[in-house]
Parts: structure tokens; C-alpha cells; sequence
């Protein structure tokens, strides 16, 4: 499912001698060499080595020297275990929950986190537990003073956010919370809010960076819950998705400080006495859970400067691992010398890299840190909506379990930024906000293989009307249209049946614009992300069975856009690599090289562009062969066609050669070329005029099939491929791209000259898939089988 594993490079810090054992520093450490992805994931299966490693025969991981910590120790490890991975019915995490669920925990982080962890094993068999639990930590809110906040000592700050988690994971799993814990703990909070924007603790006048991540966090999730039970319809019946623009000033604010303040190797405090190794893997835990809820990839300064907090804190805490235990160890302060706990932070942090991004929201101006007056902005009311989205669908059997999304502020992003995201989210309102840089950005994503999912509704005036002007932006040479889309295409049954199943009506209006071998834009009219905002994996009270279906359906067209574009095959949250590559003297010979050709017919000729070239950079990787990378495009009336010994030829829609370029093309076969062809996508018009030209150029010799003893199927070309793997179309019953896949003999059809194979034609899709992998919703053969065929096709055609 995660086959787009992509190879990342991270700013990494030096590793002092003293730091040998994994202890960490309490000043900033100097960079050095780059981090890989490799090394992360290793860092991350040693911390889970180490963990399991420390875990009693119980169940239990314990501290000898403190005994009265063992739930709390058990409960955050399960969960860090959990977060990183493993599975719920590994036999190591069963014996821990079965442990836990024999307690009766009576402190505020004892109950939070056995919530957590409870909630994020999942077991259908704990809901009565986690009711009991949450029943028990409502109950246990402060009077007076300290109304809405949970109190554990002179640190309530710190309890109160896990108090928070806790109960928010429990929401997520369907268990009620009173609407009246979220709000008093919310107004508890922003009455505890400095005017620097940051939070400190009850007995300092000082902002620090732990309790303000974690005072970030618990803002966002209170309001999530609060904003889900607002009313639901307005005066007119209606869904009420046009109200005023929602921006949460207080989580603005305290992300601003984390940003003008950012550091990774210590705890930040605007008290320059204070010690920065106190409460640091506490203040690391809790800056990744303001990234996950907020979809920050970035905490930016009130100038502008940008931090990516995963990046660096990643490698920082690579650099400092025990590089032979594989624990970390903080500060003798509020526990994180314990390597357990301590390893545990660590792990939750590191562990965001493992986590998929299902959504990237584009957005202007939103957390840029500074307001300027030239600097378009967009306001949306639905903050919650892509995270909502993320969550929903992580419940969904075959999915991952712990999908997140990405907030992408286009005044500031970059090609690396959005190809992140499989799906783009847009309101069509703020596409009038595309600059031409950004609108060649966004185009680039599209014809890379990325995706974008545009919502109407009424922030727009004319919501249609904008949608055919970004079109025409993207696409100015009428590459494409926007159409509306018929019951039967596969975004009506890539994960839900969204079309009626009598009459084949869609349930969801939908539109679409396809370029080359898919569709590649989607444009619902209506405000899907408003639905998306509404929802609450509990029942509200007050909302009907009906207006709860709907937006249920609202998720699953979401759901379904995005099995459609990313088939399922979602890039992990670590960055790929952005540094430029030198010219290699490949490139610079590049002209010399044995070259093939693409050619200019009078139908779509380019629909998977970038598919001829990544053929040959693989024939390049696996054949001492070597041939330009850069096929040129030529028309059949070129000069220069007869300097090329292979011409490629491929398109979705029908067409047709004049006569002159008939003749060219017979001549060019007559006296040793060779052309390759393939149906995108395995387009029935042009396999029929595929077809008809073949019969034009030899008539009376129609294209047979290649038998799979042929030579072009054996080693002596280059594969043995007398059997390949078939992908089907997408099917509400094939579930995974593995369900759609069959076994057969492949089906190359060919016309031959005096012996040699002059023509040789596939009429299932070959250059999409090679091209977009096995993303793709159309049938054809499988992306890795595509390659071979490919490959054995030019080799053929080389050989004779």
C-alpha cells in the first residue's frame, strides 16, 4: 500500500562525544551530514527493539525506583508502540492492554492516558471502559479558579492537556463527551494565554515551548469538538455554510511563538535563565501533536522565517539515539531521564514520519506569521474539515489507521511542498487568488501525476464559472474541459457506491477534467468541505438520521476522489529530497546517444508524456545499451525520421494519417524501422484507428497476435515474460490494487516483413502505467510489467 516510499535528506546535527549513550544536550549541537529516510526508519525500529525489550512478563514496563508510575509508563509506551506501527493484536501490546484494563487509575494523567491508549488500540470489546474512564475524568474538573482545568500538583498545565487527548481520542472512538467540558476547558485555557502568544506555568511570568505546544494542542482539539456540535441547518433548512470566516486568533497566535522562538535541540523560553533541558522531550511530544492536528508542515516567525519542524526535530533526535541500546535519555526532571519514557517521547515524534498524507489543503496567507497588505489571504470556515476528512477515512477497513493531512499556503509553497499531497483540496473561491507562478506550480503537480479536488459553494458567486476559468488557466491551449461525470465512472465505485443502482444516477454531483491517461481535476459544485466540518463520530443530539447520512455521503465522495487518485498509494510525511543534481555527463552527451522518437499525430498523441522517457532511463539502469533519455517529438513528414530506429506512437482518441504521412511511415518500415504503439488506458477509438491505419499501410495483413513462444517474450531479448500480471478497471469489490490483478499470457499483436517484426502493438495500456504506476483507475498491465514489456519491445526492435 505505501510503495512511494520516497528517499528524504534532513538537516542532521553533530554528535558530540560525550553524548555517546543517547543522553541530550542542553545546547545546541552544529550540523552535519544529511540524514536518510533509511536512517529514520532504522532510528525508529531500534527505539521499538528497546521498548519491547524493557517490557515485564505482565505486560507492564516499570521503573524499580518508581513503582507508582508503572501505569502511567505502561499506558504511554503502548501508545508510543501504537503510534510507531505495531499492530493491536501483537502478542507485546495484548499483554499491555490486558494489564491496563485491570486497573482503576484515579490521577488525571493516569485516566488520560489510558484513554489514549485504550481509544488508539481500537478494540471494539474496551467501549464500556472508555465511557467509564471518560464519565470518571469529566467528573474530575477543578471548581473556582481553576474551573475547566484539570489539576495534578503546581504542573496542572501539562495534566490538563493529556486530560484533553485523552478525551478527544475517546470521542474519536464514538464515546460522548459533554459540550460543556470542551468549552470550560477551552475557556480555561485562553484565559491562561499570554500576550506574547505563548503559555507558561501558573508560578512564571515566562512563556515556554512545552505547555505552549501543548496549550495549541488542546485549543484545537476542544474546538474541533465544539465547532461539530454547532447548529446544523439555518433558518431556510439549509446546511449553514456560509457563515463568517473562522480563524482560531488564539491558535494563530501560540503557533507564532513556537515559530519566533523554534528550536529543536531544547525547551524555548522567553526566560533567558531558564534551563533548556527541562521538560524538552515533553515540549518535542507535544510540537508534533500541534503539527498532526494543525497540518503544519512548517511553524513560521512573525518575519516570515520558516521552520520545518518534522525535518529537523527528526534528525536531531536521530543524532542523539543510543546508538547501541537505541533509548534516549533526557533530563533528571519530570521523569525524562527514565530511557523508557524518555524513548517514548522520541518514539511519538519520530513516528509522524509514518504517518500518510491522505489531503493537502491550498490555502494564502494562513500561518505565514506576518500580515501584508500585498500578500493574498484566503478565510475559510471549515478548519477542521481536512483533518475530519483524514479521520474518517483512517476508520475505513484496507486504509491506514493514522492518515493526516497537510496545510499548504501557496504564497509560500513550493514544488516539494504540494507534491506531498496525493489530493489537492481547493475552494473555488480562492482560485481567483492563483498568481501565474503558482498557477504553473499547481500545473506541474497535475502533469507529475498529483491530483486536484476543487468544492464549490457560496463563498463564490458564480462557483462554476470559476472552476471553467482555472481550467482554462491550467490548461490554456484547450488541452482539456471540464465535464460533468457519468454514473459509471470509477469515482462513483473507487471505495462507496455514490451512483443510484437502478438507474445508474450519480448521488453526488461531480465534474471532471481528464489529461492524457486520467482524470486529473474533480469539481464538486457543492460545498463538500462545509459537510466535512459537521461531522462527529458521535451522534449529536438534535441532529437527524437524515442530515447525518448526508454528510456522511459528503465523506465518502472524499473518500472516493481520493482512492481514485492515489490508489490507495499514499507518500509518507517525510520530505523528498530537494537538492539539485549536478549535470551528469549522461546529460551532457545526451545528443549522441541512440535516440527514439514520439510522434505528432492529429489525436491526443502526448496523453502520457513523461512515459517513453522513464522507459528508457530504466533501459539505461539495466542494459549496457545506452539511449537518450529526451526522445524527440516528430511529425511523419520529418527528414529526420530515418535517423531514428524506433518510432513510438500511443494516444487515447481516435486519428488518422493524411496520405503523404502514410507513405512516409510505410517507407520508414519498409527499409528497417520499427514502430511501437500502445492504447492508453486501452482506449477502444484508438485501437480502431490504430487499426485502420495498420490496414492502410499493409492491406490484407492485419495485426496478429504475437504467440508468448515468440523470441520478444524470452531471455534471449531481455525478460521472460510468457506470463504477466493484468490490472484490472476499479471495482467496488476489488478493494486493493492487489485485488484487481490477474495472471495471463501477454498480448502483443505485430505485423512482420520478410521475418522481422515491424509493427509491434499492445491494445491494453502499457505508457499510463508506466507512467503513473499502478495508481491508475483504467485497466492494463501492471506498472512493474509494463516497464518489461516495454523494455523487451525497444530491445526487440534494437536486435533487428
Amino acid at each position: 500500500m505505501f510503495d512511494r516510499l520516497l528517499t528524504i535528506r534532513f538537516v542532521c546535527l553533530l554528535l558530540p562525544a560525550c553524548l555517546v549513550m543517547g543522553s541530550l544536550p542542553t545546547a545546541r549541537a552544529l550540523a552535519a551530514e544529511p540524514v536518510t529516510r533509511e536512517m529514520v526508519l532504522t532510528s525508529i525500529e531500534k527505539a521499538r527493539e528497546y521498548l519491547l525489550k524493557q517490557q515485564q512478563e505482565d505486560g507492564t514496563w516499570q521503573l524499580k525506583s518508581r513503582p507508582e508510575q508503572t501505569l502511567v509508563l505502561t499506558s504511554f509506551t503502548l501508545h508510543a508502540l501504537l503510534h510507531a506501527g505495531m499492530k493491536p493484536d501483537a502478542p507485546e501490546i495484548q499483554r499491555g492492554l490486558n494489564w491496563l484494563r485491570q486497573q482503576d487509575p484515579v490521577k488525571t494523567h493516569e485516566i488520560s492516558l489510558l484513554l489514549e491508549t485504550l481509544s488508539t488500540a481500537g478494540e471494539a470489546g474496551d467501549l464500556k471502559l472508555l465511557k467509564q474512564f471518560t464519565e470518571k475524568l469529566e467528573a474530575g474538573h477543578s471548581k473556582g479558579t481553576n474551573d475547566g482545568a484539570w489539576s495534578f500538583g503546581n504542573t496542572e498545565e501539562n495534566y490538563a492537556h493529556f486530560a484533553a487527548l485523552g478525551l478527544y481520542e475517546a470521542a474519536q472512538r464514538g464515546v460522548v463527551v459533554q459540550p460543556a467540558t470542551w468549552q470550560r476547558a477551552r475557556e480555561h485555557w485562553l484565559k491562561r494565554q499570554r500576550p506574547d502568544g505563548g503559555w507558561g506555568s501558573q508560578n512564571s511570568q515566562h512563556s515556554r515551548g512545552g505547555i505552549t505546544a501543548a496549550g495549541i494542542a488542546y485549543l484545537v482539539s476542544t474546538q474541533h469538538r465544539l465547532r461539530a456540535g454547532q447548529a446544523d441547518l439555518n433558518a431556510a433548512g439549509k446546511p449553514d455554510c456560509c457563515g463568517p470566516p473562522f480563524r482560531d486568533a488564539a491558535v494563530e497566535a501560540g503557533c507564532r511563538w513556537l515559530g519566533d522562538h523554534f528550536t529543536v535541540t531544547h525547551n524555548p523560553s522567553t526566560d533567558p535563565l531558564a534551563d533548556g533541558s527541562v521538560g524538552y522531550l515533553y515540549y518535542l511530544y507535544c510540537l508534533e501533536r500541534v503539527g498532526r492536528l494543525t497540518g503544519r508542515r512548517y511553524f513560521i516567525s512573525s518575519t516570515g522565517r520558516r521552520h520545518d519542524w518534522y525535518s529537523e526535530g527528526a534528525a536531531y533526535l536521530v543524532a542523539h539515539q543510543n546508538s547501541i541500546t537505541g533509548a534516549w535519555k533526557g533530563a533528571p526532571v519530570l521523569l525524562e531521564d527514565c530511557e523508557i519514557l524518555a524513548t517514548g517521547y522520541a518514539l511519538h515524534f519520530l513516528a509522524r514520519g509514518l504517518t500518510p498524507i491522505l489531503v493537502g489543503r491550498l490555502e494564502w496567507g494562513t500561518g505565514t506569521g506576518v500580515d501584508q497588505a500585498d500578500i493574498a489571504v484566503s478565510s475559510h470556515d471549515t478548519p477542521a474539515a481536512a483533518w475530519n476528512l483524514a479521520q474518517f477515512t483512517s476508520r475505513l477497513q484496507g486504509w491506514p489507521k493514522r492518515l493526516t493531512w497537510q496545510s499548504i499556503d501557496m504564497n509560500r509553497a513550493g514544488a516539494e511542498d504540494l507534491g506531498l499531497a496525493p489530493v489537492l483540496v481547493l475552494d473555488v473561491a480562492d482560485a481567483g487568488l492563483l498568481t501565474e507562478p503558482q498557477t504553473r506550480l499547481l500545473r506541474d503537480y497535475l502533469q507529475q501525476g498529483g491530483f486536484l479536488f476543487a468544492v464549490g459553494g457560496c463563498r463564490s458567486p458564480s462557483p462554476d464559472l470559476a472552476m471553467q476559468a482555472l481550467v482554462e488557466r491550467l490548461y490554456p491551449e484547450g488541452e482539456t474541459r471540464l465535464r460533468k461525470l457519468e454514473g459509471a465512472h470509477p469515482v462513483y465505485r473507487s471505495e462507496f457506491p455514490l451512483s443510484d443502482p437502478d438507474s445508474g444516477t450519480p448521488l453526488v454531483e461531480l465534474w471532471g477534467a481528464e489529461t492524457g491517461c486520467r482524470t486529473a481535476i474533480i469539481y464538486a459544485p457543492e460545498d463538500l468541505t462545509c459537510l466535512w466540518e459537521k461531522w462527529s463520530p458521535v451522534a449529536l443530539p438534535g441532529r437527524t438520521k437524515k442530515f447525518a447520512q448526508y454528510i456522511e455521503r459528503s465523506l465518502q465522495a472524499g473518500v472516493n476522489v481520493c482512492a481514485l487518485a492515489a490508489g490507495r498509494t499514499l507518500i509518507r510525511e517525510l520530505p523528498r529530497d530537494s537538492s539539485k543534481r549536478p549535470q551528469t555527463d549522461e546529460a551532457r552527451v545526451e545528443h549522441r546517444l541512440l535516440n527514439i522518437a514520439r510522434i505528432r499525430h492529429s489525436g491526443e498523441w502526448d496523453a502520457a508524456p513523461r512515459a517513453l522517457q522513464k522507459l528508457l532511463k530504466a533501459m539505461n539502469q539495466v542494459s549496457a545499451v545506452q539511449v537518450a533519455t529526451k526522445p524527440r517529438l516528430l511529425s511523419l513528414t520529418d527528414e529526420r525520421l530515418f535517423a531514428h530506429p524506433l518510432l513510438y506512437l500511443h494516444g487515447r482518441y481516435g486519428f488518422a494519417l493524411d496520405q503523404s504521412e502514410q507513405q512516409k511511415l510505410r517507407t520508414y518500415l519498409q527499409q528497417g524501422g520499427v514502430l511501437f504503439a500502445d492504447a492508453c488506458c486501452g482506449a477502444s477509438e484508438f485501437d480502431q484507428s490504430f487499426r485502420r491505419l495498420v490496414e492502410q499501410l499493409f492491406p490484407g495483413q492485419p495485426l496478429k497476435r504475437i504467440p508468448v513462444n515468440h523470441e520478444l517474450f524470452s531471455r534471449s531479448t531481455g525478460y521472460d515474460l510468457k506470463e504477466v500480471r493484468f490490472r484490472h478497471p476499479v471495482d467496488l469489490q476489488a478493494k486493493t490494487t492487489e485485488e484487481r490483478i490477474t495472471r495471463s499470457a501477454p498480448e502483443i499483436e505485430g505485423i512482420e516483413i520478410d521475418g522481422r517484426l515491424v509493427v509491434l502493438y499492445s491494445k491494453h495500456d502499457l505508457s499510463c502505467a508506466i507512467e503513473y504506476g499502478d495508481r491508475i483507475a483504467c485497466p492494463g498491465y501492471v506498472a512493474e510489467d509494463a516497464v518489461r514489456l516495454g523494455l523487451n519491445i525497444v530491445w526487440y526492435s534494437l536486435l533487428h
